[in-house]
């Protein structure tokens, strides 16, 4: 928000309020925070705010709605599918991190059935929440047993949901930036041929300067560093538009 303001200040936008909370915060501070949006006359709301906190905010909001505004977000919440029901920011624009398809990240997710379900507490608590019954050898009392009809091809929840990935993404290109790292740092290309010595041993120091150098493609995107260590700066501009 500092670097927003700064930026702002040199463009010659004039900034009338800006106001901090969290979800953490008493309501009659977000009630305050509604108000001031309410009472200004400024046309325009950029908000740098966590979802989560956002949706406290627009729950308050929608009590008494503001004057038309634009709102203008960041990636956390102008991304978020939840946020959409909120109807008086429909046309909120902001940037978001590119959506992309992982090839078998859908398959891989949706390959559970109760035995490997059952060996995972993690797991477990995903499956007896998304089918409201309890695996046999669950402690949970207030459910049903499940009597293995359940289908996680047919659940739809964000967790099958794979067609919208963005931060999931970014870790997915990540790991393979620090595997081409690694393979650098225990291979050499000599002529044609390429020689690793997979038993050597190399230490962090190693990884994040061959890190530096990675030059790839994966998944349809290019991944590179520039010396300041930041990747290419890309986005998708979200516009909120309700349709068909």
């Amino acid at each position: 928000m500092a670097s927003f303001l700064n930026a702002a200040q040199k463009q010659g936008i004039c900034v009338e309020y800006s106001e901090s909370f969290s979800r953490t915060h008493p309501r009659n501070r977000i009630q305050r925070v509604a108000d001031v949006i309410r009472r200004s006359t400024a046309m325009v709301v950029v908000a740098f705010v966590a979802s989560g906190d956002m949706k406290i905010l627009f729950e308050e909001l929608y009590r008494e709605p503001s004057p038309p505004r634009q709102w203008i977000g960041s990636e956390s919440w102008v991304t978020h599918p939840d946020l959409l029901s909120f109807t008086f920011c429909l046309g909120a624009m902001g940037f978001g991190i590119p959506r992309s398809v992982i090839p078998g990240l859908r398959d891989f997710l949706l390959d559970l059935f109760p035995t490997k379900v059952a060996a995972s507490t993690v797991l477990t608590e995903f499956w007896e929440d998304a089918f409201n019954c309890r695996l046999e050898k669950s402690a949970a009392t207030d459910r049903n047993v499940c009597n293995g009809s359940e289908d996680i091809q047919k659940l739809q929840v964000p967790y099958t949901d794979t067609s919208q990935l963005r931060i999931t993404n970014m870790v997915y290109k990540a790991v393979y930036a620090i595997a081409h790292a690694i393979h650098n740092a225990v291979c050499q290309e000599t002529n044609s041929t390429t020689q690793c010595d997979k038993l050597t041993r190399i230490d962090s120091k190693q990884i994040f300067t061959q890190l530096k150098k990675v030059n790839f493609s994966q998944n349809g995107y290019h991944v590179s560093f520039d010396p300041n260590g930041d990747p290419v700066a890309k986005y998708e501009l979200v516009n909120w538009q309700k349709s068909s």
